[in-house]
């Protein structure tokens, strides 16, 4: 392959990742400003993926997005490289915090943790617990708008496991309205007393949330360390998005 050949692919595929990153049907000229480029070369571009069946483009409002064929071949290779990468990931939020460490994702009204990384040995794998007072439960649901949460919801008994566990949903949009703006999710006696995590959201290519990393452990030896071991965990999170291909 020539060297233009190369640059040619390599344009193309930024093009692609900047539709895919969208999370929404983006135009041309919107893909062209977020990527900053001419846009007659950006139109050429999308033009192509979309007769090579990467693209398709809705004929009234012009705007691209993902074919179903691409979108569902990357959310496999995603889901495989969490699995791949993940690990290392969990071991280096074990390292960092000396706490248990997971990746949970949503399944029904729950959250599952689908891989951990715990010192002691006991495995949380494939038990559910109610998104409302999880560890991982809002950097689950961290994107969802107030009308979402109450659809998530609408059949939630707010169960005090916890002498924290938030009561409904307006107190538990508040922790998460929390959460945004200190960038990682503290949860300390939601899920039952004594126990404290921290969590963040893990993102694919399209920006939406798959998972979440967190960890879990005492309340009286983790709480005084929440500010630090946030950073950490949140900078895991993003370090894990960016390996599925997220670009912010």
């Amino acid at each position: 392959m020539t060297s233009g050949a190369v640059k040619s692919l390599g344009r193309g595929l930024d093009v692609l990742f900047a539709a895919a990153a969208a999370g929404e049907p983006s135009t041309s000229t919107q893909i062209a400003d977020r990527l900053g480029r001419n846009r007659v070369q950006v139109s050429r571009s999308l033009q192509s993926l979309e007769v090579a069946g990467l693209l398709t483009r809705d004929r009234g409002t012009r705007a691209y997005s993902l074919s179903w064929r691409l979108r569902t071949q990357a959310t496999r290779a995603a889901r495989a490289r969490l699995l791949v990468e993940g690990p290392a990931i969990l071991r280096d939020a074990v390292v960092a915090t000396g706490a248990s460490a997971f990746l949970a994702e949503v399944r029904g009204d729950g959250s599952v943790a689908l891989l951990e990384d715990v010192p002691s040995g006991l495995s949380w794998v494939g038990r559910s617990y109610p998104l409302y007072c999880d560890d991982a439960g809002q950097a689950l649901l961290w994107d969802c708008t107030r009308e979402e949460l109450e659809s998530v919801f609408a059949d939630t008994e707010f169960i005090p496991y916890g002498p924290a566990a938030p009561r409904g949903v307006a107190e538990f949009e508040a922790r998460l309205l929390a959460a945004r703006e200190r960038g990682y999710a503290v949860v300390d006696g939601e899920s039952e007393p004594g126990v404290f995590a921290v969590a963040a959201p893990v993102r694919d290519f399209s920006g939406r949330i798959v998972c979440a990393l967190h960890t879990q452990g005492p309340s009286a030896v983790l709480a005084p360390l929440a500010e630090r071991h946030g950073e950490v965990i949140r900078g895991l999170a993003d370090r894990l998005s960016a390996l599925l291909g997220w670009r912010p």
